[in-house]
């Protein structure tokens, strides 16, 4: 095995069109979660736009935090030198993911507005999408 990375070592879920499926779907998914609640007037679309916003900066961050780990790690785990967890980074990256897709599991247990539950699905379609994309951009750097 070589020592450089190249996108055929890359898992599938790590391949372009993965990559555009995800982010398409997650877009779509946002459109049409937008127009779901644009037919009830009590809610206030604005929190579904910061949701996505919120989730869009933070999914861009673990998506080029992700990469970063991949570039410095995955050869040396396919080499079996070490296990992913053994990564540097790779336990603060977990902690983050926990923190950033766990904190809206438990939001509606903790808030009763229909308004902040709108905008939490939509900083989940905001985060998948921005994480493939930045990946996804990771991944092109890659030779074939």
């Amino acid at each position: 095995m070589s020592n450089k990375l190249s996108r055929r070592l890359l898992p599938f879920y790590m391949k372009m069109p993965i990559f555009w499926a995800f982010i398409v779907l997650s877009v779509l998914g946002q459109l049409l979660w937008v127009v779901a609640l644009s037919h009830d007037v009590r809610i206030d679309l604005r929190w579904s736009s910061f949701g996505f916003g919120l989730g869009i900066g933070l999914g861009f961050m673990h998506g080029k935090w992700t990469a970063r780990l991949w570039q410095q790690s995955y050869l040396r785990v396919l080499k079996r030198e070490i296990i992913f967890w053994e990564a540097r980074g790779a336990k603060l990256l977990t902690l983050y993911t926990c923190v950033v897709l766990g904190l809206p599991i438990f939001c509606p247990f903790l808030v009763r507005s229909l308004d902040v539950l709108a905008g939490i699905q939509s900083y989940v379609f905001g985060f998948i999408g921005a994480m493939n994309v930045a990946l996804m951009l990771w991944v092109r750097r890659i030779p074939k």
